[in-house]
């Protein structure tokens, strides 16, 4: 399957279709956001391979959306000796996720605990796994591509998003530092905005699963003013990567010296010791 190349929303779009397709995604356009743009296109050109965190993600993902890669266990707690890496070598070849026994029962008892909590459950009924929606920004002309881990169209204007996130927090509370870590009020922000373009308006809700025992899950959303703030960042975020395309000018730091300090919290650091 080749990417889609007009607005529209597509299912079971495959995963490196879709990462591979026209235009940025959320998750390009948040790390424009914390890069110059010249490391920004270094890092699409040279992609790092996946740590064992995203790989847990990700099973847990496969494991309660019921899509994407196979999930394969591969009998060694250790990937040290010559016969465990040709076997993780050998599920890689075949576009499967390897995992460690004691990672592939954690995503499973991770991915039951979401399917067992109430909300959680709720949510994940009725709807369409891994929908991919692509529309083109009027004021950059640039291609925008979100994909909804889990959404249930309403009608035809209208649709609740479900977001599945793994995360080392152990609840609520912990989990807004991870939103602004991670920018995902701008990813909320960024899908708003493309089913908008799209005639549909969004609820946008984060199923969030601990990623250590006991695998707790909670369900949490955001208040209107973070995704304000969310929405001004990608502005700013699409009119830079426009920019950078439009000229081919991918700029790095600027040249010359740059006068830095001491973070204000080293400084406040001497008051509490004195």
């Amino acid at each position: 399957m080749t990417a889609p190349i007009e607005p529209g929303l597509y299912a079971g779009v495959p995963e490196a279709v879709y990462h591979g397709g026209p235009g940025i995604s959320s998750s390009g356009a948040r790390r424009l956001l914390q890069v110059t743009p010249h490391r920004w296109r270094w890092e699409r050109e040279n992609p790092k391979p996946p740590s064992e965190e995203m790989e847990f993600g990700t099973a847990v993902h496969t494991l309660v959306l019921g899509t994407g890669a196979t999930l394969v266990d591969t009998g060694h707690q250790k990937w040290n000796t010559n016969v465990a890496k040709a076997r993780v070598a050998e599920i890689r070849a075949a576009g499967d996720v390897p995992m460690r026994p004691l990672d592939f029962e954690a995503a499973h008892t991770a991915a039951a605990n979401v399917r067992a909590h109430e909300s959680a459950s709720r949510l994940l009924t009725g709807g369409i796994p891994e929908l991919s929606a692509y529309a083109r920004d009027p004021e950059t002309g640039v291609m925008l591509r979100a994909r909804g881990d889990y959404v249930r169209l309403r009608d035809s204007h209208a649709a609740l998003v479900d977001d599945l996130k793994t995360t080392s927090e152990s609840g609520p509370d912990g989990f807004l530092w991870s939103v602004a870590k991670y920018g995902y009020h701008r990813q909320q922000a960024f899908y708003e905005f493309v089913f908008a373009l799209l005639g549909i308006e969004i609820e946008f809700v984060f199923i969030v699963v601990c990623n250590a025992p006991p695998y707790e899950v909670f369900v949490v959303d955001l208040p209107r003013r973070a995704v304000d703030l969310g929405e001004r960042d990608i502005r700013r975020a699409l009119e830079r990567y426009a920019s950078c395309v439009l000229t081919d000018i991918w700029p790095s730091h600027a040249d010359g010296i740059h006068h830095i300090d001491l973070p204000e919290k080293t400084y406040r650091q001497e008051e509490w010791v004195s």
